[in-house]
């Protein structure tokens, strides 16, 4: 339940961000009174909405193992812990609900009371109920409340009237008496509040839309709105003409939204919509055994099998445990839709709230057929859970005879898995857990099968392993002691995986490795006979190649290393998001700089403009004082010189050879000591020459 209010608190922050971003200033009211409603249903609807995928799997084998009967005594018993922290939140919840509820019906109450006691007018399709207080003009489906003073002395403005006619028209009443309910569930939430607030005003808009569409005048509506808004009290569960929101009210008269940008916003709902049913709604992957699909005493827990009945114990192999999560935990507690064992002992679903998560170390889950539920046990999904001390004399692996072949290549297969010697010690830790090393050397015999060809250095290495594991006996198998070939029961074992791999399209075949190490090894010790007679080996992809080693290569300062870059973890949906406000803040910085810098570009302008004016200034008090001539000009510089008959489109000659006017400046630029001779000068196209050597004038 806690997780579920969570999850509701989450989709209500979302959709009320978005409409207070994208929706709230756009005139489009009708749309947003539906988009209000349907978010806070959405809300309520998403995290409850659970989808379920059901996979087919192959059972695994499980080996039986018989012990003596197990003393009742050795079951443990789980002392009951107190929770005082759940009860006092569901009685402060209660107490919340109960206070808000009152409220709710005490308002319902007051305004059943107004209608019944004042006078009323029968008006079109509204209903004018005459109050003696003086309340703001408001409106509960099609009663109208009206001071009763004013409305005789017709003070009241037709404006108004028509305000709270739409009102009534429109049964504004109904969102408001939804959105007061989801308070006295939801009194807790703040984004409760924020909704209702929201759906209040968005009926103001329509109200407003309504009366101008009647004809009335803008700038004279509201000054009648000025007029009549002020905080008298008002009735919570009515629509009353409200100071606080005037000012939003007349900004949103006077703006006008297209109907392109209407179908764009409305479309952005989508995909807001699709993130939140994605992120939280729950998903469950059921396995269905299909051997047990259709068996009735296959889908019940170990208790209630019958192979309980006997005087044994099966044990199933199990690597490792599968833990349940908080949210595992939480949707086990409906008694409607699972039933529950613990320890292999059915119990109620809220013995749940007496544990702690940390307590099971496994569960398995299993989906229940029709034809399969019994009176007893009607629930879809059975589960079962186990703690620390049980899971272990419940799953534990047991195989006291550990048979390892090892093939020509010092291959080792234990188990039907292909290990190498370094990983056979730590496969054999995970076997015989239930037992000490001193019970191993009792109990557990080691079998190592070789052939001919098989290393002596792998044989002494594997026996090392089993002595170190506490072997009682270890014993070598040789050919001689084992048939030619493999056995009947190998063989069906390798049928049964070729055929499998050879029934998958090779584009789309998904591969285990322990099945193909199995096959593989089965595949070397088969006769040429076998063979012919066996299934064929199929075609099987290419497996991927391990990833290398990172270098251990040093890298000098300055050096770029060869080694590339780890790709980047796929992104989420709030890692786009998260982006996307990123670059949005980028660009308004980006923005405000460029401000900035048109700013100080723009008083620089100003400041040359004043410094010219004050050399100007100058230069004239300067004229006026000195009566003198003025010098004359110094001499234009050579390159001055030639930059100007440039501008005359002059014609260029260096050494006699005519240039560009560029490359004439060049020469002047890198260059003082040249001659220049300039003929013509008061013509269309002067003649430059330029020369290392001096220029001799002809007269």
């Amino acid at each position: 339940m806690g997780l579920y209010l969570i999850k509701v608190t989450a989709c209500l922050a979302i959709f009320i961000v978005f409409y207070k971003l994208v929706l709230e200033n756009e005139s489009m009211h009708t749309y947003k009174r539906f988009y209000l409603i349907s978010s806070l249903i959405a809300a309520s609807i998403i995290p409850a909405i659970l989808f379920t995928e059901y996979i087919y799997i192959t059972p695994e084998p499980v080996l039986n193992t018989y012990v003596s009967e197990i003393n009742s005594d050795e079951i443990p018993v789980f002392s009951q812990k107190t929770d005082y922290l759940t009860p006092t939140l569901w009685t402060i919840y209660g107490l919340g609900v109960l206070i808000f509820g009152c409220k709710f019906c005490s308002n319902l109450f007051k305004i059943g009371t107004r209608i019944r006691r004042n006078p009323k007018i029968n008006y079109d399709r509204s209903i004018y109920v005459l109050l003696e207080e003086r309340l703001s003009p408001h409106t509960f489906f099609n009663f109208i409340f009206l001071n009763k003073q004013k409305f005789e002395a017709q003070e009241i403005p037709e404006e108004v009237l028509l305000h709270e006619q739409a009102h009534a028209v429109q049964k504004h009443s109904l969102d408001v008496l939804f959105i007061e309910l989801m308070q006295v569930i939801l009194w807790f939430n703040p984004f409760v509040y924020l909704f209702k607030r929201a759906i209040k005003l968005n009926h103001e808009f329509l109200a407003d839309q309504a009366v101008l569409q009647k004809g009335a005048e803008l700038s004279n509506y509201q000054k009648i709105l000025l007029a009549f808004s002020s905080n008298a009290p008002e009735t919570q569960l009515a629509n009353a003409i409200n100071y606080s929101s005037i000012k939003k009210r007349f900004n949103i008269m006077k703006k006008t939204t297209s109907k392109k940008a209407i179908w764009l916003r409305s479309l952005l709902v989508l995909p807001m919509f699709a993130l939140a049913l994605y992120s939280f709604s729950e998903s469950e992957i059921i396995e269905i055994d299909k051997s047990l699909e259709n068996s009735t005493s296959s889908n019940l827990p170990p208790e209630n099998s019958q192979e309980q009945t006997s005087d044994s114990i099966q044990y199933k192999y199990i690597e490792k445990p599968n833990a349940p999560n908080i949210q595992d935990i939480a949707k086990w507690k409906n008694s409607f839709k699972y039933a529950l064992w613990i320890d292999g002992k059915h119990t109620s679903n809220r013995e749940l709230e007496n544990y702690k998560l940390s307590e099971f170390v496994h569960y398995s889950s299993s989906f229940i057929y029709n034809n399969a539920r019994s009176q007893q046990f009607p629930q879809p999904y059975q589960v079962s859970l186990f703690t620390k001390n049980k899971f272990k004399k419940q799953f534990t692996t047991n195989n006291r005879e550990l048979n390892i072949h090892i093939n020509k290549a010092a291959q080792i297969l234990v188990q039907g898995e292909l290990v190498s010697v370094l990983g056979l010690k730590q496969h054999l830790s995970k076997l015989n857990t239930d037992l000490s090393k001193e019970e191993k050397s009792e109990i557990v015999r080691g079998f190592i099968h070789v052939r001919l060809e098989t290393p002596k250095q792998a044989v002494k290495n594997v026996s090392n392993i089993l002595e170190e594991y506490g072997c009682v006996t270890i014993d070598i198998v040789g050919q001689k002691e084992q048939q030619d070939g493999a056995t009947i029961k190998q063989l069906a074992t390798y049928n049964t995986i070729a055929r499998k791999y050879n029934e998958m399209n090779t584009s789309t075949m998904r591969i285990k490795k322990g099945e193909v190490d199995q096959m593989t090894y089965l595949h070397t010790i088969m006769t040429d006979d076998q063979k012919k007679n066996a299934e064929a080996f199929p075609e099987l992809p290419p497996m991927p190649e391990p990833p290398m080693p990172p270098s251990t290569q040093k890298i000098g300062k300055g050096e770029v290393s060869a080694i590339p870059a780890p790709p980047a973890p796929p992104k989420t949906p709030n890692d786009v998001v998260s982006e996307h406000e990123r670059l949005k803040k980028e660009e308004k910085k980006l923005n405000q700089q460029e401000k900035i810098l048109a700013e100080q570009e723009k008083t620089l302008v100003q400041r040359q403009k004043a410094l010219q004016k004050q050399e100007e200034k100058l230069l004239k008090s300067e004229l006026a004082v000195v009566n003198e001539p003025a010098p004359p000009a110094p001499p234009k510089s050579p390159l001055d010189h030639v930059i100007n008959m440039a501008k005359k489109n002059a014609n260029f000659y260096y050494e006699g050879k005519a240039i560009t006017s560029d490359e004439a400046i060049n020469l002047i630029k890198n260059n003082n000591n040249l001659n220049i001779d300039t003929r013509n000068t008061g013509s269309k196209n002067p003649s430059v020459k330029i020369s290392k050597e001096p220029i001799l004038i002809k007269n």
